[in-house]
């Protein structure tokens, strides 16, 4: 996954404002570690695939992460 495709993806399950904070807190990782992802560290596979997993369960269902209850929590 490039960070275009993270960035798409986010935007498409969070909306285009706060998409870092609301991935981050899905992802149950910081903020700054999304940010990085966006400025070229390679995006781990499981975190690839939690977010194609996520695009997909939109397609077919229509409801966001935050609607599936699939955010992480602290």
């Amino acid at each position: 996954m490039t960070p275009e495709e993270l960035r798409l993806a986010a935007i498409l399950l969070f909306g285009d404002r706060g998409w870092m904070s609301r991935l981050a807190e899905g992802l149950d990782v910081d903020r700054s570690t999304v940010s990085r992802w966006f400025a070229g560290l390679p995006i781990p596979g499981p975190v690839a695939a939690a977010l194609r997993s996520w695009v997909k369960l939109y397609e077919l269902t229509g409801e966001k992460p935050e609607a599936l209850k699939v955010t992480g929590r602290r």
